[in-house]
């Protein structure tokens, strides 16, 4: 869990307050005022000497609070005298609810409803066993008020646990606990490698199998409908006759100005005119997707620095009910006419003989072509057997009924088989090893297997991280760079290599070393070419590592795209939108636009309780988060 420590604030007084969901009592607690420094100076200074990776954590387990610290003899030198505590603030869904009523609990110290502080000795008598080298305690009884008022959808989902932490019963620490970085990470994608044909075969006579083609269409003002000759540049660029549209999804986007409801139509009006428009060019069925969304992103985009800027400080709907004044609309068209357009992806498959070919006959084709050693043929074969596969047009066990012979001639064919048995999950990771073991036996000093062979070691490493001769893997890895690997996949495997190194060293706690691996990886990232999930893994790793920074600004260039994937968009929102100078900021509301166009249901949620996935609900203590939420989530079961 991240942990966001917010010293020492007076919470002023405004509205009424709710019994029972808060109270006013400060119990023993001392305020120490405009003396923290000085107050909290021991406390401090142990806090600074922590390690990022040891950390606090609450839970509530049944009618029971529960405090856990991972470092056991860091956690009792924050706690060295009998002053020094800790004590529990339960926090309330119920306290923010879309109304103009503030909710907090009237006190300097807490928000919610405080249990009775915790001192070192009451610590002691509460432990609870745990994994060696970790602390847990007994923090106190969820109130019955609490529990009774949220029955209904489960207390523990409207419940949030912030702490307080003492020194001399001076009030040094008020901490949120938010849920950033318990999503997890995995390693980078390395994909196996094959053997293919060389590019200038390709060309000539052996092209793609399928292939995906991206587009973009323009559309003018309140068109819908597309004629022919509107797409036919569009139809000459996919050479139809040699391939067949197989599905297409699509997104449009309208300008901002106007009703929703008829910007929706209209946006869906023209996708179907753009589907439409591509089967008149085919007999066969197109299996289409189509999504739509007002294009704010661009929009505020667009108007930034410009002479519309102080239209971004509005709300959707105060922006909406400016640009019904025909003046304004006039000005700002040459803007609006740049955000109208659909995005197309379209999915193709080669018309070929062998395509229509049932299992039977592709076997007798690709055992004759072994026969004639016709390698290139067979290859070619073998891929599209692959293709029918992955599309469930052959059984999983077809690969099984050909015989093909382990001879140094068939080597691309063996490494293929092998590849993709594994990444199609046919073949076990222990079996693939041994098979390509085998491969590296027959087929001595090939680059492409004993790449393979460095991508399934690190995998073995992850799933079986007490191996020791990591060393020699990394020798491996950096022995493929005098044998033609890429530069790029090198270091993807040195990224990987790193993070599962990093791991290793942290339940170690060899903070030192671990921190010159997550380094390592920091200044190698830049040179690798990654995909927005890789970037989204990347992230969550930096910030498992306690480098919020890092993992923002990796994904912050992303942000600004109409294209960036919802991953992408809503984890970027996780690391910060609990920052106020963030919500405060026009771009970054800019930002949060794209989350909410891309998905609003999935932004809601995000508000949710740390227990049911979300950030946290006490991001609603943000004035412009809760206009924001309330305008676009505000309905009976927000939770849901």
């Amino acid at each position: 869990m991240r942990i966001t420590l917010v010293f020492f604030f007076i919470l002023t007084v405004c509205g009424m307050a709710y019994p029972q969901v808060t109270n006013r009592d400060n119990y023993d607690l001392r305020n120490p005022g405009n003396e923290i420094t000085k107050k909290c100076s021991d406390l401090n200074s142990t806090l600074r000497q922590i390690p990022n990776e040891d950390r606090f954590s609450t839970r509530i387990i049944n009618d029971s609070v529960f405090v856990l610290h991972s470092n056991e003899a860091w956690f009792w030198r924050l706690f060295p005298d009998r002053g020094d505590g800790i004590a529990i603030d339960l926090v309330s869904r119920d306290q923010y609810q879309c109304d103009n009523i503030t909710r907090i609990s009237g006190s300097w110290s807490h928000k919610g409803f405080l249990l009775q502080p915790l001192y070192r000795d009451d610590i002691k008598k509460n432990l609870i066993p745990v994994k060696k080298g970790y602390v847990a305690f007994f923090a106190g009884k969820v109130p019955r008020n609490l529990m009774m008022n949220s029955l209904e959808s489960g207390y523990e989902s409207r419940l949030e646990v912030n702490y307080l932490v003492m020194e001399n019963k001076y009030l040094c620490q008020y901490v949120n606990i938010v849920n950033v970085d318990s999503y997890g990470w995995d390693l980078l994608k390395n994909g196996l490698y094959y053997d293919t044909l060389s590019s200038e075969k390709l060309r000539q006579e052996y092209q793609d199998i399928s292939k995906t083609l991206h587009f973009t269409i323009p559309f003018e003002k309140d068109k819908s409908e597309y004629k022919e000759t509107d797409i036919r540049p569009l139809y000459d660029s996919l050479k139809l006759t040699d391939y067949e549209i197989k599905s297409i999804r699509i997104h449009t986007y309208t300008s901002v100005e106007g009703a929703v409801s008829r910007n929706q139509k209209l946006q869906k009006l023209r996708a179907e005119s753009i589907v439409k428009a591509l089967q008149s060019f085919q007999p066969e069925k197109l299996e289409s997707t189509i999504s739509y969304s007002e294009n704010w992103v661009e929009f505020l985009e667009d108007i930034q620095g410009s002479s519309f800027e102080n239209l971004m400080a509005l709300s959707k709907n105060e922006i909406k009910e400016k640009l019904q004044s025909s003046d304004l609309l006039k000005k700002i068209e040459p803007v609006l006419s740049h955000h109208r357009k659909g995005i197309v992806e379209l999915d193709l498959e080669k018309r070929i003989l062998y395509l229509k070919s049932n299992g039977e006959q592709l076997k007798k084709y690709f055992n004759q072509e072994l026969a004639k050693k016709n390698i290139e043929e067979a290859l070619y074969l073998q891929q599209i057997i692959f293709y029918k596969i992955q599309k469930h047009e052959l059984p999983d066990q077809f690969l099984n009924e050909i015989d093909l012979p382990e001879a140094l001639e068939f080597g691309s064919l063996l490494l293929n088989n092998a590849s993709f048995l594994y990444e199609n999950s046919f073949s076990e990771l222990n079996e693939a090893i041994a098979t390509f073991e085998k491969l590296n036996t027959l087929l001595k000093n090939n680059s492409k297997i004993k790449y393979n062979l460095c991508v399934l070691k690190l995998k073995a490493w992850l799933s079986a991280p007490l191996l020791t001769n990591f060393a020699a893997l990394k020798n491996d890895i950096e022995s493929l760079r005098k044998m033609g690997i890429p530069q790029a996949l090198i270091r993807r495997l040195l990224i990987n290599y790193n993070i599962i190194l990093s791991e290793v060293f942290t339940d170690q706690k060899k903070y030192a070393d671990k921190d010159k691996a997550v380094k390592f990886i920091h200044e190698s990232y830049k040179s690798v070419n990654m995909n927005d999930a890789d970037l989204v893994n990347l992230a969550k790793y930096f910030a498992h590592n306690s480098k919020f920074d890092w993992a923002e600004k990796i994904l912050e260039p992303r942000m600004k795209s109409v294209d960036v994937s919802e991953d992408a968009l809503f984890y970027y929102l996780s690391l910060t939108i609990f920052y106020e100078k963030n919500t405060k900021n026009p771009s970054y509301r800019t930002f949060m636009l794209n989350a909410i166009n891309a998905n609003s249901a999935r932004f809601c949620k995000v508000f949710n309780s740390i227990r049911d996935g979300g950030v946290s609900f006490q991001l609603l203590s943000d004035p412009y988060l809760k206009k924001t939420y309330c305008e676009n989530c505000n309905n009976p079961t927000p939770d849901k």
